[in-house]
């Protein structure tokens, strides 16, 4: 619910007394402190923020100064508006893409570090625009990291963005994680999937695209080196192939 609060750039101490607010109807400063557990001193700085993005509007009773959250119609004018201008900002960005920033492979150097999920999805998108239809994406090491949960969320959608380029995906997992793996096939589907399992693929996952190889090592905070080089990636290709010749299904 609060991310919905996040789209008008709340932050948590402003939906927190929004929220109160909501549950109390209308309030002075010393309710609405005690519902929304925000310091004293802050309330009415924050009150005053949230008057001027439009959530909240005030009104005198016996000389006292009260509180209340602008009703449900009020809300989806400003979030119509909000939808509007991120369209007219997303037309803006399209049209100018190529002006603001270099084309795909050829913005990375030899060698880039993500880290993170939301750079492990930056770097996902540059592989998938490294492949078109009918390529493989090699994978040697496929492995569900320290956060097995977190990891099976991302890759389902990372997959998809393979399998809707019609791209395929080889891979070579571990003996020792055949029972994830396959686990994980069944919940989302083999189309396009090819695994084989073996013993000799180390801790990090190894993906291969056409020119480009990303090396993961998914912690909790995980992190991705990205290279750019057509000798390295020729080499770990060649080494999958042979890993792939004496793994076993």
């Amino acid at each position: 619910m609060n991310e919905i609060y996040k789209i008008f750039g709340l932050n948590e101490n402003e939906i927190k007394v929004y929220k109160a607010l909501l549950k109390l109807k209308k309030g002075t400063k010393t309710p609405i402190v005690k519902e929304s557990g925000v310091l004293s001193s802050k309330v009415y700085e924050i009150l005053d923020r949230l008057i001027r993005k439009g959530l909240v509007s005030t009104f005198t009773e016996n000389s006292v100064k009260n509180y209340v959250p602008v009703p449900a119609s009020s809300i989806k004018i400003l979030l119509d508006e909000k939808i509007e201008y991120m369209n007219e900002q997303k037309k803006s960005f399209e049209k100018n893409i190529n002006n603001l920033f270099p084309q795909n492979v050829d913005y990375l150097t030899d060698v880039q570090l993500y880290r993170g999920w939301n750079g492990l999805k930056n770097v996902f998108h540059i592989l998938a625009g490294d492949l078109k239809k009918g390529d493989t994406y090699h994978i040697l090491g496929v492995n569900p990291g320290e956060d097995i949960d977190k990891s099976i969320e991302f890759f389902s959608k990372t997959d998809q963005l393979f399998f809707s380029k019609d791209i395929k995906i080889k891979a070579i997992g571990h003996n020792k994680r055949k029972k994830e793996s396959e686990s994980f096939l069944k919940t989302f589907g083999r189309k396009n999937f090819e695994i084989r399992y073996c013993d000799l693929v180390g801790p990090f996952e190894i993906g291969i695209t056409n020119n480009l190889v990303v090396l993961l090592l998914l912690e909790k905070n995980p992190t991705a080196f990205l290279i750019n080089n057509k000798k390295i990636r020729d080499s770990f290709y060649d080494y999958f192939n042979t890993i792939w010749k004496i793994s076993k299904k």
